[in-house]
Parts: C-alpha cells; sequence; structure tokens
C-alpha cells in the first residue's frame, strides 16, 4: 500500500498506520487522494504523536490548510486518543530509514516552512510567479452556451483533475470569443485548490520575448528550468509563433516533451486547428494534436443577450432589455466586443447622467464600427495573411506570379478593402506596388466567387477577417 509503514516498524503501529490510511483513502475522493496523499509516510506514531512525512513540503502544506479536521478525528478514532498531528519533509536519510520511535535527530525539526532552499530554487520560483493571470477571470464568470460549453467543460474538468483528465489540451477559436478567459480561470482554479502546484500562463509572444532575453543575457539554464519547473503551463495566442522563429519552435518542442514525459498539464490556446498553424513545423503541430481538441464558436443571440446581462450586473449599470438585445443583435463576431459597447454605455450615461436607451446603444454600435475599421493597417492585413497562408509578406507584395502567391495576394487585397474602407481602389492598388486599380478589382471578384463556392475558404475567410478586426480593436 502506498504511503503504508515500513517493514523496521513494530506490528502495533504498522496496524494503527493502516488503518487510519484506509479511513482517509475512503474519505478522500480518489482523484484528490492519489495526488496528495500517495506518497506520505509516518515518520512517528507515539502515544500522543503522529508525524506525517513527504518529500514535498507544498503537499503537506494543502494537507494541513484542508484535510488537518480529518487527519485528527481520524487519528483519534484510530489511538482512542487525542493525538498531536505534525508534519515534516523528508530528506534522503529519512525517506531510508522511515524511523518511528522519535530518535532521528531531525525529529525536533518539524515545521516544514522552515525549510532552507538553494538561492537557485528560490531565483526559479520567482521567475515562475511572473506571469500573466488576470484575477478576475474565473469559471463563475464565464457564460456559459452552445457554442462554447463543450470547451468550458473540457478546461474545467482539466482544472479539477490537472494531468490525469486531458493532456495535452488545445482550446482553440476566433478572437475575443473567451479563450483567454478560460486558461486564466483554469489557472486560477488551479492556484486555489492546488497552492502547491506551480502554474505558469504565458502569451505566446511573451515566451518569444523570454527566449530573447534569456539569449541576449546569456541565461538559457535559467529560462529552461522557469519553464521545466511548471507543474501547468499554458501557452495563450500560439499562433503568433513566427515561421522564422525556428529557436523559439525547437524550444517549445523540448519543454512540451519534458513537461509531457513527467505527466505535467499542458493547455495550448490558438486562433485556428493545429493542422492549420502553417508558420508551425510538423512535429510541434503533432504534439499538440495528440491530446484533446475543443473550439469555442461564436456566442448565439441567446448567449449574448446572457453575457451583456451578466456583464451589465457586474457593472452596477441598469440598461432595459430591449437596448441589450440591440446590442447583442448588431455585435454578433466577440465576447470582447459586447463588453466593449457596455464600456462605452456606461460612459455615455455618466456622461448625459441619463439611463441607457435606444439612441445611446446607436452611436456605441456605430463608434464600435468606426474604432475597428480606423485602427487597421495595411499591415496588419498582410501580417494576418502571411500566418493563415505561410506565404512571406514580402512575396505578397512581389511580382511573383505563382498560383499559390497570386491567391494570398488576393486574399490580403480582398482583406484591406474590407477593413480599410477609407482607401480608394488606387490606394490599394499602390499599397500592392501595383499602378493599376483594375488589379484589386479582380482580385475582389475572384475572392467574392470562391466565398460563394467553397464553405471551408468561406469560414477561412471570415477567421482572418475576424483576427484582424480583433488586434484593431486591441489597440
Amino acid at each position: 500500500m502506498p504511503g503504508g509503514i515500513q517493514s523496521n516498524q513494530n506490528n502495533q503501529e504498522s496496524e494503527r498506520w493502516n488503518q487510519f490510511y484506509g479511513k482517509l483513502q475512503k474519505e478522500i475522493p480518489s482523484q484528490f487522494f492519489d495526488i496528495f496523499f500517495n506518497d506520505i509516510t509516518p515518520l512517528e506514531w507515539s502515544e500522543n504523536r503522529l508525524v506525517i512525512s513527504s518529500p514535498d513540503g507544498k503537499i503537506l502544506s494543502h494537507i494541513k490548510n484542508r484535510y488537518m479536521h480529518l487527519l485528527t478525528s481520524f487519528a483519534r478514532e484510530v489511538a482512542h486518543k487525542d493525538v498531536d498531528v505534525q508534519f515534516k519533509i523528508a530528506d534522503k536519510s529519512s525517506r531510508k530509514k522511515n524511523p518511528v520511535s522519535g530518535k532521528n535527530k531531525n525529529n525536533d525539526q518539524l515545521d516544514f516552512f522552515n525549510e532552507e532552499r538553494s538561492e537557485e530554487e528560490k531565483q526559479i520560483r520567482q521567475e515562475s510567479s511572473k506571469n500573466y493571470i488576470n484575477q478576475n477571470y474565473t469559471f463563475d464568470r464565464f457564460v456559459k452556451g452552445p457554442s462554447n460549453e463543450y470547451a468550458y467543460m473540457a478546461v474545467l474538468g482539466a482544472a479539477e483533475n490537472p494531468r490525469k483528465f486531458h493532456n495535452p489540451l488545445y482550446l482553440f477559436g476566433g478572437v475575443g470569443l473567451g479563450k483567454t478567459h478560460l486558461m486564466m480561470a483554469m489557472a486560477n482554479h488551479i492556484a486555489a485548490q492546488y497552492p502547491w502546484m506551480n502554474v505558469l500562463y504565458v502569451p505566446s509572444e511573451a515566451f518569444q520575448s523570454d527566449i530573447v532575453e534569456a539569449v541576449q543575457k546569456k541565461s538559457g539554464l535559467g529560462y529552461q528550468a522557469r519553464y521545466r519547473n511548471a507543474d501547468v503551463l499554458l501557452i495563450d495566442d500560439i499562433q503568433f509563433i513566427r515561421e522564422r522563429a525556428e529557436y523559439t519552435q525547437e524550444q517549445i518542442f523540448h519543454i512540451f516533451n519534458h513537461l509531457y514525459q513527467n505527466n505535467k498539464q499542458i493547455v495550448i490556446s490558438g486562433d485556428r486547428p493545429p493542422q492549420q498553424l502553417a508558420t508551425l513545423t510538423d512535429r510541434l503541430i503533432s504534439r499538440f494534436q495528440s491530446g484533446l481538441i475543443v473550439d469555442i464558436k461564436p456566442p448565439n443571440l441567446e448567449t449574448r443577450e446572457a453575457i451583456l446581462i451578466k456583464k451589465s450586473i457586474e457593472m452596477d449599470l441598469k440598461v432595459p432589455r430591449e437596448v441589450l438585445r440591440f446590442i447583442a443583435t448588431h455585435e454578433r463576431s466577440q465576447v470582447r466586443l459586447l463588453e466593449a459597447a457596455l464600456i462605452k454605455l456606461k460612459f455615455s450615461c455618466e456622461m448625459k447622467n441619463k439611463v441607457a436607451d435606444m439612441s445611446m446603444a446607436h452611436e456605441v454600435i456605430q463608434q464600435i464600427s468606426h474604432e475597428q475599421k480606423t485602427c487597421i493597417s495595411v499591415e496588419d492585413v498582410l501580417s494576418e495573411v502571411s500566418r493563415e497562408t505561410g506565404i512571406k509578406q514580402d512575396q505578397i507584395l512581389g511580382k511573383s506570379r505563382m498560383e499559390n502567391i497570386v491567391w494570398a495576394r488576393h486574399i490580403a487585397m480582398y482583406l484591406v478593402r474590407k477593413t480599410i474602407p477609407d482607401l480608394t481602389l488606387l490606394n490599394v492598388a499602390n499599397a500592392f506596388g501595383r499602378n493599376d486599380h483594375t488589379t484589386v478589382m479582380n482580385a475582389e471578384k475572384k475572392i467574392n466567387q470562391k466565398i460563394d463556392e467553397d464553405n471551408s475558404f468561406s469560414e477561412m475567410m471570415k477567421r482572418i477577417h475576424e483576427t484582424i478586426l480583433g488586434h484593431g480593436m486591441g489597440r
């Protein structure tokens, strides 16, 4: 039996411990018992004192904070008297001897909170704590609906039972649909339920920046230790890893393998399925495909209304139901934009000192529509088309007549026209190094025809369009 008393202990103490351990095993759910109690041992059980030992101080801390009432109750039942339950981190010598007679030299050092750590260990833990988790993102604040319920349940399952549910977990969906909310909710949930676990959330762009900084400072070992020390690693927006960032991709590959082989939870998010990540290597895509893949779709009208109702209550903003329905009807693509609409509506109410009405809602929707379009540049479009198609930006702007390059060029021209309406046909042509506006007209015609004929292409264009609009809103 794991955690059982060793053979050099007397039969009475062994029987006492096995009864105690069995009671815990029956009372505590198996998924938690396996994590917290599988590696504990009785360092000492004298008449009035039980010393429980484990090599991991974080586990002992969690047991003490969450299960102390069970430990004292079951120890009393087994011993038929009150028992003082204490804890001690096991060093190598105590793990080998596992004494029960109280003769271990370190028995007077029972407070594992005073465990000495090397400077290197302290530095790693300090670095690991430098993450980007927003405490406001929780599962309770996430509004479920038909478009996201499957993703919600998958992430919640992994949060409640990390390393034993689905690993790796890959989450994908368009911009502003709640991927980051779910990932941070998972991080916050695990931090609350498993405080001994080292949870590390990082956007992919920050991951790349960490690598660049590590290379510049020649601190590669410290960088690797930070990520390999994680019990749960969440990498957000993996699609932003650049095609030419070979070293970054190599580091992700090795960190992924290390964590997976050591049964650590890995969660990745992207704006598309793994097989459509054109900028990533095949071996990395293969790793992402090896676990559970779930998607988040745009919310339906009912879910959008529910989101607006919940957010307006949180903001202490009184909004008539017909106003909320109007906003939900006119903003369909992103949850993020629904929240932006409420923020603008609240500001308008405060400035005008009046309750929200339909005229104010119309103004808000018009403002958001205008902001989406005016904050986008040709470079934004080129960057996203390049990322989606795998065609480099200089090739899109070049003179090549290769079919795949020409097609990427048509897509980019079409999207520039759609997202930056202030540009004329000639402006767009000039941006692509052309002098004839009919080139842009021809591109729009071909893309529209392809959208009408090919559903998968239509979905791809919608995804790129929403991503570009999302970047415009993020500024």
